[in-house]
């Protein structure tokens, strides 16, 4: 099990059409991860929820939350829990 609250870079970073991000939970906590493009909209939530202690892999498509394509660009993601938050990069080209 994870014996801290962490966050890795996205694989393939840049990435197109699909992306992977994996997540530690060290403790039960309720953990939300979230897209935003660089003017600080946000654009999908991938992970939202109490989670168990261990490791998850979250996958995403370059959709928003309405199920649309997103442009090529810079984005960010952040990774917040009750006590944290990380942030990280990742770049989407077309």
């Amino acid at each position: 099990l994870p014996d801290e609250f962490a966050i890795s870079q996205n694989f393939p970073n840049p990435f197109n059409p699909v992306t992977s991000i994996t997540f530690y939970v060290a403790k039960m906590d309720e953990v939300s991860l979230v897209v935003y493009d660089i003017t600080g909209k946000e654009i999908a939530t991938l992970v939202t929820g109490v989670y168990s202690p261990g490791s998850y892999i979250v996958e995403w498509d370059a959709l928003d939350n309405g199920g649309y394509d997103i442009a090529s660009g810079m984005y960010i993601y952040r990774y917040k829990s009750k006590d944290a938050v990380i942030t990280r990069k990742m770049l989407y080209l077309k």
